[in-house]
């Protein structure tokens, strides 16, 4: 069933249902509003890349998904916008989270060169000192996952890409204490393993 065929009290309905806590409700409404999301994240996509090669069209439409889903929990067809339908509303926000993101991940760009151009780390123009850096990196990264349970890892995992504890928490579907918690012993192993390298 496509979004445009479907009524506008069918997605209070949906809505209303999210907020009641029914996950089916939601994976209906993300059906429906697919198209929505995937060309929000097709538009974005090459601005991503241009920035962060990292994050790829699956990172993307998790942080439209979570957009939509945010939609569903504050959309208010009574409210002082219920002239908006609940589709210009959830591409408002899916919008706005995707912008949201760039936004951060090009600051977290601009950080990070301006510690490799003061620390002088990475030479730019330089593909050696890239590569060793890299290589390092990645076996940082080995070694610091190998020492983690199972859920530090997913919490590090996601971390690493820029999500905030309460971002993790609804990607993980658990509580935020938890995941702080699962956050502290892993930088706790962090520094362990940089304090004794070996």
């Amino acid at each position: 069933m496509k979004e445009a065929s479907v009524p506008a009290e069918a997605v209070v309905r949906l809505t209303e249902r999210i907020r009641g806590g029914d996950g089916e409700a939601f994976e209906e409404l993300a059906a429906l509003y697919r198209n929505l999301t995937q060309s929000a994240v097709a538009r974005f996509l090459p601005s991503f890349a241009a920035d962060d090669a990292s994050r790829g069209a699956e990172d993307l439409s998790q942080i439209a998904a979570l957009a939509l889903y945010r939609a569903a929990m504050t959309y208010d067809p009574e409210g002082k916008g219920k002239a908006v339908t609940f589709g210009l509303y959830a591409k408002i926000c899916v919008e706005r989270a995707l912008i949201s993101e760039l936004r951060r991940t090009r600051a977290e760009r601009g950080r990070r060169q301006r510690a490799e151009g003061s620390s002088g780390t990475v030479r730019e123009g330089d593909p050696l000192a890239v590569l060793i850096e890299a290589e390092d990196s990645a076996e940082l990264v080995r070694r610091i996952r190998a020492s983690l349970a199972p859920l530090e890892k997913e919490v590090f995992d996601w971390y690493r890409k820029g999500l905030s504890v309460g971002r993790i928490a609804a990607q993980l579907r658990c509580d935020k204490k938890s995941v702080s918690n699962a956050l502290y012993r892993v930088k706790a192993k962090v520094r362990g393993l940089l304090q004794n390298p070996s």
